[in-house]
Order: C-alpha cells, then structure tokens, then sequence
C-alpha cells in the first residue's frame, strides 16, 4: 500500500540543458537503417536520433491507432458499467503519443503527421469521456521546466509522472492540475540509464550517458515516512497498468505516491510490467480485488503504444468481468494444439454474453477464436496472457464478451 504523505519535495535537475540546433545531430547514420540495426530492434527502427538534445525516437513511435468507432464506444460503456455494478469508478490515465515532445530540431520523416497524431490522440480521450470515462488529455499539459518524457527511454519521468497525476485528478474534479503542483522544492533526483540508449550502444558502439532529472521525495511533517500518512479519506484506490507504473517491477516514476500525495487516498499498485494491455487488469481481476469491494476507484494507466482501441483486449477485459459462466447454452470438450479446431455450435448472441474457454494446465500464451456467421462472415478474436503475470494471478479460463458484435447468428 502506498503511504497518504502531506509534503512533497522535488529534486533539482542535474541535466544539462543543451542548446537547440537548426538540424538534427544523430549519433550514427546506422539507426536511420532498419537493416543495420540489430535483428532484435528492427522491426521498431529506423530510429530518429539528435546527439545534440540526446533525444531518440523509434519509428515504431510514430505508429498509432486512436481510431474510435461504435464498437469501441460500447464496449468501453459496458466495462465502465461492470465496474460501477461493483461500486466502483473507472478511471483512465493515457500516456499521449511521446513523438508529439520530441525537441523541434528532431529529423522525423516527411511522413510523420505531428497534427495528426496530436487530433487522433485527443479526440480518442474526447470519446473515452464522451462514454462516461474520466480520462484527461495530457497533451495539453501545460509546459514544465521538467521534461514529460525522457530522452532516451520510453517512459515519461517522475515528473511527468505527477504531471499526469494532477492533471488526471483535476478532470476528476479535484485540485487544479497547477494548484496540485504549487510550492514544489528541491531534495532528490532520479537516473535512468535508458532502452533507447541500449539501442545506441549495440548499434553505434558506444552509449549514450544516463539521463538524471528530478525525482518526488514525499515526506510526512519534514520526515520521510515508510507508513501510511494522516488519511483524510476513506477512499481507496488501485492502480492498474504497465511498466510506466511498474518500470523495473517496482514503481520506478512514483506513480501510485503521486496518485497517493494527489489525491490523498491510499493506493495499492497492481500494475504488471510487460503485462500489455490487459495483463495488469486481468491478474487484478483475477485476484479477486473487485470482489472484496474495498476499491472506490480503479486507475487504468494505458500507454501509447497499446490504447484502449484494441477490440480484442476489451472484449477479454469485459469476458472476466462478467465471471465464470455459471448457465452455459452449451459446452463442449475438445482437444486442443496449435492447429484450428472446429467446434459445431449454432447459437444467437441475444442468448450469449461470454464465450468461454478452459485450457487445463495451460494459462499463459496466445488463443485464436474464430466466429463464423450463418452468412459466411468471420470475426477472428486473439486473447492474449502474459507470462509476467503473477502464477497466483493466472488462470486457465479465457473470456471473450460477444457484446456488439456485427454479427448475431454464429
């Protein structure tokens, strides 16, 4: 549990800020390569660098899916329904597009619509709102002298961290973001040695020097405290994503203290690095947490990379949230491998609100299930478990909601 502390202090920036130059300086002409870079990176390269500013951007980065249609929207009111059915408020935390705070001296490619990007970003937060979901657009985070993002890691800094934080906090209707983040002072500060550096290193030979920016010290009467604060709330809130809140399985940006100093709440981090999209949700769904009814809010930290735009992944989500199917239209036994198997089963989804399946001894990897309309239309849906969810937090039983699907005779 993250302690409610009532102090906060802010390191001074150790970085050095280097001047801006009129074109991009990159560290070896190799990255912009796809097929000079290492096996292992192409298929995020080429990579868009500038020694000068130290910045790094792989292409893969540039690449987004905001995209929101009528499905998207509905299974999005149906997850947010399934949690408030529990007492219980979703909330999203979106880290936006980390191209759109690249440095302007930054040779992306022609191809790259920077207005693009930032419209599609907002207006796919605009329609998580519009479905009932609080989610703040942190493009419009207002300019800090602390950076959002790190240069040469995938990941926003702990100052961006708060940035989020308060900003996510005051479309709650709490404290203003800038009210949230006034009377900041200096104590501590935080090095990151970098992915995108890794990527330099084996590529270029050489590698870059770590990144060390300002890092939150929260203290409790002028003291650093290990226990739990003076809480003011009852509230209790989880926080649920990805390494941007789990970063080297542990809380390396402070996300769930800032959440907790923010909000003055306890939190509880259930985040799952290299879990994906959902594999930080499924395990705390999996664990029961909904059930016991202690959380009254349910932070979901998405990251740019996968949004809340991925069909398949809210389909898996709603699936668990409905529970084990306890009156099944039909079940059936077969044997599975890694080829197709048919399964003859004609039902109207009127009737059907889950799809399950259950793999003994297997709870980990990836299931393809196919759906064949009456008409010959097929509706293919990949579910995913991630083998860095906890063993405790794993199951066999994969989920699929069949709500709003083009389709009704299968």
């Amino acid at each position: 549990m993250t302690p409610v502390l009532k102090n906060l202090i802010l390191a001074a920036s150790l970085a050095v800020a280097l001047p801006a130059t009129a074109a991009a300086d990159p560290f070896c002409a190799a990255l912009g390569e796809v097929d000079q870079l290492p096996k292992k990176y192409q298929k995020r390269g080429p990579f868009y660098t500038d020694a000068s500013s130290g910045w790094i951007v792989g292409h893969d980065q540039l690449k987004s899916d905001y995209a929101v249609t009528a499905e998207t929207s509905a299974l999005w009111r149906d997850i947010r329904a399934a949690f408030e059915e529990r007492g219980v408020q979703l909330v999203v935390l979106a880290a936006p597009p980390r191209p759109l705070f690249a440095p302007a001296q930054m040779a992306l490619p022609e191809t790259y619509e920077r207005d693009a990007q930032q419209k599609a970003f907002s207006d796919y937060i605009a329609a998580l709102n519009a479905a009932g979901i609080v989610a703040p657009d942190l493009t419009e985070v207002e300019s800090q002298t602390d950076a959002f993002y790190f240069a040469r890691d995938t990941h926003w800094t702990p100052m961006g961290a708060l940035q989020a934080v308060a900003a996510l906090n005051a479309a709650m209707g709490g404290t203003p973001a800038a009210t949230a983040l006034e009377g900041v002072m200096s104590a501590d500060s935080y090095v990151e040695k970098g992915s995108l550096s890794t990527v330099v290193e084996a590529t270029c030979g050489t590698r870059p020097m770590a990144e060390t920016v300002r890092a939150t010290t929260y203290v409790q009467n002028g003291t650093a405290a290990d226990l739990l604060g003076d809480v003011t709330s009852s509230a209790r809130t989880a926080l649920v994503g990805t390494s941007f809140s789990d970063r080297y399985q542990r809380d390396a940006y402070q996300v769930a203290d800032a959440l907790a100093f923010v909000m003055d709440q306890s939190v509880d981090n259930h985040s799952v690095t290299g879990g994906g999209l959902i594999g930080g949700m499924e395990a705390f769904i999996n664990a029961g947490h909904l059930a016991e009814g202690g959380y009254t809010t349910v932070v979901w930290e998405v990251p740019y990379t996968t949004p809340l735009t991925q069909i398949d992944g809210l389909r898996q989500v709603l699936g668990l949230l409905h529970g084990p199917v306890r009156a099944a239209t039909e079940t059936q036994q077969v044997a599975l491998d890694d080829t197709w198997t048919n399964i003859a089963h004609d039902v109207s989804l009127d009737a059907v609100s889950v799809i399950e399946i259950v793999t003994p001894k297997v709870d980990t990897g990836q299931l393809l299930v196919e759906l064949i309309s009456e008409d010959g239309v097929k509706i293919r849906t990949k579910l995913v478990k991630s083998d860095r969810v906890d063993p405790g937090s794993r199951t066999t039983r994969w989920a699929m909601a069949t709500g709003h699907l083009p389709v009704n005779e299968i």
